[in-house]
């Protein structure tokens, strides 16, 4: 990098490190329960040790032949910890209720020869049975007593009780009921057949959701047990707009993209030409294969929305879809290369250095460590935007079982997909949105901001509440991004984007406390660096084997 162009970068970098650092030891201030992010306690002992406690207790209960298959995955009762963080209850919650944890484990069995499929809930930090659900696939028998039958009511009692809980601690209340106490089960299936008793605590409660017991006794057996909160319907309804409004944001997000790819495929027939249709494959197929390789990736994380029965099937179809998505959006990419490069060329700017100029390898490390500084930047602005939302605006957050670390084959890839999201969004927001926008409304801040709201709509689906509040804290991100590509070029906002996400990503691995993933995590942190040098290495290499040009 030349060095007159660093101070201003680098000075933007310490602000960020400075921010950064005093949003961690103001975190220590904060007022307890009150977190924009909630935080797990991680897993302390292991699926296998998880499944093989649901296995024993199925056998012990229902009988197991040796055939069964068991897979295990992280779940969370999201709806609950929503409301904890919203009422600033989740430090309360975790003193009193230490043995109903937000975060367990579920395992999944499946007994094929009998067609049942079982899913048991384990405490992951002491093994505890915490609840458990059966579905059988063949019809179900007439149940051979009346649901007010003393024999059930017993049996429902006694499952208490062995339970760990007093039953004459709880009253029995109307089955009809359910539907509102399930209002926290999102992700986990129905309640099974047979006939349901519900009992309420006398005084268990936080805030204002009570305690509740449901068993489901079928065929003389507890086929279903769940300790659950009855939810204020208030919270639920203003969850329930809130993740509707997210819908919409989400919908006009890919509306609005979906309108910029057929643009951009405008632009591409319209200057055919000019283009060179072979540039722009790699990096489309890059993001396809490492999106397509994390969706495989992501299988017992699409498993965590289950119904009734076994998941595989439901979780195959779903990666079937997205898969397909996946290749449009890599086709949406390839175009937003072409044709942003075509657009910007017209206007006498090349914000893309090619493979074939002689100056690509420098080009590459100057934008790698102009990443970095930038990245460094925009951390500390997005730290600093989530503390004053939780201080200022209530802004707080819910784990997503279906998009976490903890649900994925192997975790160490994950953080790959940063040069997925890097490729895709720099590639259509910046590269093609910004002139596509410039094209239209013809002032540079307009045109920087509206492909950073389309971009920052579809960031609204993650569970941080008010969902505006993720709206808003993209859009600022995509500004910096939008005028530092105008600036910098598109290959240093594409490497600040990828270090970003690969510091965020590989934090998440670290997070998750073992000595491997910690390796593996802080090993992230370096790859953009260990990229570019890769990268222009190469590059140096071939021009020292290209054969002298005589001259004339």
């Amino acid at each position: 990098m030349k060095r007159q162009s660093e101070p201003p970068l680098l000075l933007l970098a310490v602000i960020g490190i400075i921010l950064y650092l005093a949003v961690i030891g103001a975190s220590y201030l904060q007022e307890p329960g009150k977190s924009v992010e909630s935080e797990p306690q991680y897993p302390v002992i292991t699926k296998q040790e998880a499944a093989q406690a649901a296995a024993q207790f199925i056998q012990e209960r229902f009988g197991l032949p040796a055939g069964y298959r068991a897979n295990t995955l992280y779940q969370s009762y999201s709806t609950r910890s929503g409301y904890l963080q919203k009422e600033h209850l989740a430090e309360e919650y975790r003193k009193r209720f230490e043995h109903l944890p937000i975060d367990y484990y579920e395992v999944e069995i499946n007994d094929t020869s009998g067609r049942i499929t079982y899913y048991v809930d384990v405490n992951y930090t002491n093994l505890r049975i915490l609840g458990w659900e059966a579905y059988s696939q063949l019809p179900a028998n007439k149940q051979t007593a009346s649901g007010d039958s003393p024999d059930l009511l017993k049996a429902a009692e006694k499952a208490i009780a062995d339970q760990g809980y007093e039953p004459t601690e709880f009253i029995r209340v109307n089955p009809d009921r359910s539907s509102g106490i399930n209002g926290e089960k999102t992700g986990k299936p129905a309640a099974a057949a047979g006939t349901q008793f519900i009992f309420q605590s006398k005084d268990k409660q936080i805030g204002s959701a009570k305690l509740h017991l449901l068993v489901s006794v079928a065929n003389g057996q507890i086929v279903s047990f769940h300790p659950l909160f009855e939810l204020p319907s208030s919270f639920l309804d203003w969850q329930k707009r809130q993740n509707a409004n997210a819908s919409l944001m989400t919908r006009i997000s890919m509306s609005a993209s979906l309108i910029m790819a057929f643009a951009a495929l405008f632009v591409m027939i319209r200057y055919r030409k000019e283009i060179t249709f072979r540039r722009g494959l790699l990096l489309s197929f890059m993001f396809l294969a490492i999106y397509v390789v994390n969706n495989f990736n992501m299988m017992p994380a699409f498993r965590t929305s289950h119904s009734e029965g076994p998941s595989q099937f439901e979780a195959i179809f779903y990666l079937i879809v997205v898969n397909i998505f996946v290749l449009l959006l890599a086709i949406s990419v390839y175009f937003s290369l072409l044709a942003g490069k075509a657009m910007w060329r017209r206007k006498g700017w090349q914000p893309v250095v090619e493979w074939n100029d002689p100056a690509f390898g420098g080009s590459v490390m100057s934008a790698m460590g102009k990443g970095y500084l930038l990245c460094l930047f925009v951390l500390g602005i997005q730290q600093g935007l989530f503390f004053i939302a939780g201080e200022y605006f209530d802004v707080w957050s819910v784990n997503d079982p279906s998009d976490s670390v903890l649900n994925m084959t192997v975790p160490g890839i994950f953080p790959l997909m940063a040069w997925a999201a890097a490729i895709s969004e720099e590639a259509v927001y910046r590269l093609f949105g910004i002139a596509f926008f410039l094209k239209l409304v013809r002032n540079r801040f307009a045109a920087v901001l509206l492909p950073s709201m389309i971009w920052a709509l579809s960031h609204t689906q993650y569970p941080i509440y008010p969902v505006y509040t993720r709206f808003i804290e993209v859009t600022i991100i995509g500004l910096i991004f939008g005028f530092a590509f105008l600036k910098y070029g598109f290959m240093t906002v594409l490497f600040a984007h990828a270090s970003m996400d690969s510091i965020l990503m590989g934090l998440s691995l670290i997070g998750m406390g073992d000595m491997k993933h910690n390796v593996i995590g802080i090993i992230y942190l370096g790859i953009p660096a260990l990229i570019g040098y890769i990268i222009a290495w190469l590059h140096g290499k071939r021009k020292r084997r290209e054969p002298l040009v005589p001259s004339s």
